[in-house]
């Protein structure tokens, strides 16, 4: 069993499940939601998007900047799966290994912030 790595920070799982239940959400809207600072919201919102799991929209409105962060179908797939493999460990009664590997998915990461 292997945690998606990009998904299992905390931050980023922050995102992906507000914008799982609200598909579509401007940048205040979220930040509120996950209650990221906006530098990590901005940092773990790129790495998401790099990763292909969401998509960002960048507009003007009243000639103030906007940006629209979406959950794609893949980003969807990959938190589904995430939570799938999630719920069968807990099922299974591998509690203490689940929690176990996601640390060290988590220590292996190469995030340089700190949520």
């Amino acid at each position: 069993m292997t945690f998606d790595t990009l998904i299992v920070n905390a931050g980023r799982l922050r995102i992906l499940t507000a914008l799982a239940v609200e598909n579509r959400q401007e940048f205040v809207r979220l930040r509120a939601q996950t209650r990221l600072t906006d530098g990590n919201l901005s940092a773990h919102a790129r790495r998401l998007h790099a990763g292909g799991l969401i998509d960002i929209e960048k507009s003007l409105r009243d000639g103030k900047p906007v940006t629209t962060f979406r959950l794609n179908d893949e980003g969807r797939q990959r938190l589904n799966e995430h939570a799938r493999l999630l719920v069968q460990a807990v099922d299974g009664g591998k509690v203490a290994e689940v929690a176990v590997e996601m640390q060290a998915v988590a220590a292996s990461s190469d995030d340089d912030w700190v949520d």
